[in-house]
């Protein structure tokens, strides 16, 4: 038991998360490369190409979630733990 606890904690304190992302905006389908809190999610943000102000999808907690190549870092992180928020 130790041993699985062991790599548990291992595993929980080496996670890296990405903070760059790819918005796809729904209203234009433009990209955007859009770095990320590190700590929290982003409820809101307005596409540069088009001005559409992008809210996240029902279920997800933020913009990254709902229209990034990459999740949230809070999610990444609950994903790894298999936690999904």
């Amino acid at each position: 038991m130790w041993i699985a606890s062991a790599l548990y904690a291992d595993c929980v304190t080496a996670f890296l998360p990405i903070f760059i992302s790819i918005l796809t905006c729904p209203h234009c389908g433009r990209h955007t490369e859009a770095q990320k809190p590190t700590d929290a999610c982003q409820h809101f943000r307005e596409c540069p190409h088009c001005g559409t102000l992008l809210k996240p999808k029902p279920g997800d907690c933020c913009v990254f979630c709902s229209y990034g190549s990459v999740a949230c870092p809070p999610q990444q992180r609950a994903r790894m733990v298999g936690n999904e928020l």
